[in-house]
């Protein structure tokens, strides 16, 4: 036997040799099958106050159709020959990812009533108002930037009204299973009626309209599948020769899924343009004090109790191509003056939820807002079509105000005052107060030659001019490998003083083979070094998940083992955030997500429960804990991952215990340091059937074809129970197959 083992075994044996000594002086020799001990005195790291956080990008739908609470999809007729979009499909069986002919109208429907007769076409001879060009793109380069700014309208050329000619918007969803879907895998050309009405909820409507000598009357309403109406009837007539904005309130009859019809009564020509429908404030986030949210999904994250919120993305930040690349200019302002973009993730962002919004999203939860920018490196990840050259001056100094300029400007935008030429735009946009920006992030998963050229001079212009913000640097895409050794290795040299985005999303095993990922002693990558604290680089997980489950129960249990870590690390590990944030039914581009939603409703993943229950129960400080023993033979349960920390001002000790095992354990744990008197309670989540996905399958979500008997049900959710009043020594049975929080509050 060699000498490391002999040390292991002295170590192994001194701890069980104390251990039964401290239980000993406790007068209270355990005879129950698990042990651990709490050395509330023995105080270790202090617990970044950042650790937990939320990733919100704009994928599955979860922005337009999402968070957005408004529900006309292609609301401005902007998704119509959309530069940068393409066919996709099986060959014999493409699809234009968004409108390619005039007359058909993405995600509206022709009504033709009795014998009309006429055409509603989408047309740019009528701009509703003019686009405000931030970026000054190179008008001779071989892109057409114009067509970035081309605003589209429908007109109206009726020949014959019959009972009635129109147009009826659908709204959002829903999307038919493989070969019945319309249009784009991840986006669709919606011909169902869609719009989630609920009986005697009153929705905002607003639109745009110009007459052409039209002599007749506009009828709004809603109807169901069945053309029979579900509200009152909005009428507009004596349309002017220039856009008027027409509003009103619209109240449903029935709770059923309906479509907005807007009908002409006679012949003639007008043009419409922007066409909005909102829910009545009770049935907005915080009745609509902070802007057009959904409430329920906002409420969700408002009970994940986030410190920060990274956004639009990930990929989504970075765009596809030349066309998807995302500018923070051209999504604030008044919502008709924002311009659309195909995003990377094949769906439209029309902007009515854009930055200005975001940040007011981050300060309504209380969460650092860390936004992520545009280097001029489209997404790798999609092939990097297009990189922002830098060959001459003249290019130099485009990608200085195009690129350089948006990192600046929006420091400038969240934090300046008055006299600031950006801050002044926030101000008069009613947010007196700035938005404290601390962190802002350059690019996303990137990496090579090309990327840190254009990161460095985006780097070294916000330093220079901003030297507080915390420049959020990148790892790249993979948890290990070239790519990631590289990336360090760069960092090391240049940017010590940074914060490192690392992504991953593995297997069950990988999180559980990680739990001490972090520990100061674990090599980092490829070049011998640890994650070393006596250094200021500090790690950022943007991105993780165990995605090959589908959510399924067992990966929760694995995932919590791995977060124990992150707490126990968070000396080095300063923020954390799961991702994808959310996924439409119906629209899943990724099989792993935390909160499944329809137009309805939602499921809670168990995956966010236990995030649920971390982020709501920890400490300032962390504290010794003894491995959980197993008492017959004092050897360490290796299916049971800890991490304790304490609040110093409130003195309530809160320890994480993952049981990974399908074994109910009751344990005997021992107060070590403290004479108080505590009231325990143990809130927990678990499941004899680690299978168990709290959102069900993807074919089922409201109104889904088939779906019978439907609910918003989740198998799996938190319980509490109530320990009493202890002292000293307590037991307490941790479930099968459990997350657990034990929570111990001072008391008299």
């Amino acid at each position: 036997m060699n000498s490391t083992k002999l040390i292991c075994l002295a170590i192994m044996l001194i701890n069980s040799i104390l251990f039964s000594a401290a239980l000993a002086q406790n007068n209270d020799i355990t005879t129950t099958p698990y042990q651990v001990q709490l050395n509330v005195d023995k105080l270790g790291i202090d617990i970044s106050p950042t650790l937990h956080g939320l990733f919100f990008e704009d994928i599955n739908q979860a922005n337009d159709g999402g968070i957005s609470a408004q529900l006309i999809q292609n609301n401005s007729f902007q998704m119509y020959n959309v530069p940068g979009s393409s066919e996709i499909g099986p060959e014999g069986n493409k699809f234009s990812e968004f409108s390619k002919s005039p007359t058909q109208i993405y995600g509206w429907t022709l009504i033709k009533k009795g014998d009309a007769i006429g055409t509603a076409t989408t047309v740019d001879e009528k701009p509703l108002v003019s686009f405000t060009k931030y970026y000054n793109f190179d008008q001779n380069d071989q892109y057409d930037d114009a067509l970035k700014y081309k605003q589209y309208s429908i007109r109206f050329d009726i020949k014959n009204p019959g009972n009635g000619f129109g147009l009826a918007a659908n709204g959002f969803g829903i999307n038919m299973p493989g070969p019945d879907r319309e249009g784009h895998y991840y986006s669709n050309n919606t011909q169902t009626p869609s719009i989630p009405a609920n009986e005697n909820v009153s929705y905002n409507l607003g639109l745009y309209l110009q007459g052409k000598g039209y002599p007749g009357t506009i009828s709004i309403y809603l109807e169901d599948v069945n053309g029979e109406r579900n509200s009152n009837v909005l009428t507009f007539k004596d349309l002017p020769d220039e856009w008027e904005k027409y509003s009103g309130n619209i109240k449903a009859k029935r709770s059923v899924d309906s479509r907005l019809a807007i009908i002409a009564d006679a012949a003639g020509t007008f043009y419409l343009d922007f066409v909005t429908l909102v829910p009545e404030a009770s049935q907005l986030w915080r009745n609509g004090e902070v802007g057009d949210f959904r409430k329920d999904m906002l409420e969700a994250l408002e009970n994940l109790n986030p410190n920060f919120m990274r956004f639009p993305g990930g990929c989504a930040s970075e765009g596809p191509n030349y066309w998807g690349q995302y500018f923070w200019k051209n999504t604030i302002g008044p919502v008709e003056e924002r311009v659309g973009v195909r995003n990377h993730w094949g769906t439209w962002t029309s902007q009515h939820i854009g930055f200005y919004e975001y940040f007011l999203m981050a300060e309504a939860l209380d969460a650092k807002p860390l936004p992520v920018l545009n280097n001029g490196v489209t997404c790798q990840f999609a092939g990097r079509s297009y990189i922002a050259p830098l060959n001459t001056e003249e290019e130099k100094k485009r990608f200085y105000d195009i690129y350089v300029k948006d990192a600046l400007d929006l420091i400038e935008f969240c934090n300046g005052d008055e006299s600031t030429e950006w801050g002044a735009k926030r101000i008069a946009f009613g947010h007196p107060k700035p938005f404290n920006l601390e962190y802002l992030a350059i690019g996303n998963e990137n990496s090579g030659k090309e990327f840190w050229e254009r990161f460095d001079i985006i780097y070294n212009a916000v330093k220079e001019k901003h030297p507080d913000i915390m420049v959020i640097t990148t790892s790249g895409a993979r948890s290990s490998g070239r790519e990631f050794n590289d990336n360090y290795a760069i960092i090391d040299e240049k940017y010590p003083n940074s914060i490192v985005d690392e992504h991953y999303y593995s297997n069950d095993n990988w999180f559980y083979s990680n739990t001490q990922r972090y520990n100061s002693d674990k090599v980092r990558g490829a070049q011998g070094n640890t994650y070393d604290r006596e250094k200021p680089t500090r790690v950022f997980v943007g991105e993780f998940a165990n995605n090959s489950t589908n959510n399924a129960y067992h990966s929760t249990l694995a995932e919590a083992a791995f977060a124990t870590g992150l707490e126990r690390n968070s000396d080095m590990v300063v923020m954390a955030a799961y991702a994808p944030l959310f996924c439409k039914k119906g629209f899943a581009k990724w099989g792993a997500n935390l909160i499944w939603f329809d137009n309805r409703g939602l499921w809670r993943s168990t995956n966010y429960y236990y995030i649920s229950l971390f982020a709501n129960n920890i400490g300032d400080k962390a504290f010794d804990i003894t491995p959980f023993y197993k008492t017959e033979d004092m050897s360490e349960d290796e299916k049971v991952f800890t991490s304790p920390t304490i609040d110093t001002q409130s003195g309530i000790i809160y320890v994480k215990v993952v049981n990974a095992e399908n074994i109910s354990k009751e344990t005997t744990v021992t107060i070590n340091g403290s004479k108080k008197k505590y009231l325990a309670t143990i809130e927990y989540i678990s499941s004899d059937d680690t299978s168990v996905k709290n959102q069900g399958e993807q074919d089922y979500y409201s109104n889904a074809p088939g779906v019978e008997n439907f609910s918003y049900i989740e198998p799996i959710m938190p319980q509490t129970q109530e320990l009493g009043v202890v002292s000293n020594t307590f037991t307490v049975a941790l479930p099968v197959n459990s997350v657990n929080i034990i929570k111990l509050t001072p008391t008299k």
